[in-house]
């Protein structure tokens, strides 16, 4: 069975503002609002510690929170080709 790994690589940051989110308020109770963009060295720790726990499983990668877009293309096409 697949597992899936949810990651946030825009942390809070956001530019839509969705009336139904209800993650920026979460946010914005926290002690820092946004921990800023995933690196790509945290995105290969997490891309190789998720393939190291399923031992041959597929893994199922999604983005959320923020939004996930702002990291950019560059993020994306790296995630991609590493995993």
């Amino acid at each position: 069975m697949p597992i899936s790994v949810m990651i946030k690589p825009a942390s809070s940051m956001c530019n839509l503002k969705c009336e139904y989110c209800f993650y920026s308020s979460l946010a914005s109770e926290r002690k820092e609002y946004s921990k800023g963009f995933m690196n790509l060295q945290t995105a290969e720790n997490v891309i190789m510690s998720a393939f190291e726990c399923t031992k041959g499983t597929e893994v199922i990668f999604t983005f959320q929170g923020g939004e996930p877009m702002l990291a950019g293309i560059e993020f994306y096409k790296f995630f991609t080709e590493f995993a």
